[in-house]
């Protein structure tokens, strides 16, 4: 029965079905619709981990090419004696 609540739940936050919308389909619609919600979570957790990989890698480039001050020679000038 608790796992009933947490579907209805699921329903209500996520797919903007009430339970009683839910309570009127079908059982196989509701597992139906549940494992394509489980398919498209693990989908969105995967992109939102590839996307942070990518951040990170970047984050890790800039490091790398931090800003390096130039090899400045200063020229050396005559010193003139008066």
């Amino acid at each position: 029965m608790e796992n009933w609540f947490k579907i209805e739940f699921i329903f209500a936050k996520d797919l903007h079905i009430t339970p009683l919308e839910l309570a009127q389909m079908e059982f196989y619609s509701v597992e139906y619709m549940i494992q394509n919600y489980e398919e498209y979570v693990k989908h969105q957790n995967e992109q939102y981990k590839d996307q942070e990989k990518q951040q990170q890698s970047q984050m890790a480039n800039v490091k790398q090419q931090s800003y390096k001050q130039p090899d400045l020679k200063i020229p050396k000038m005559p010193t003139v004696k008066f």
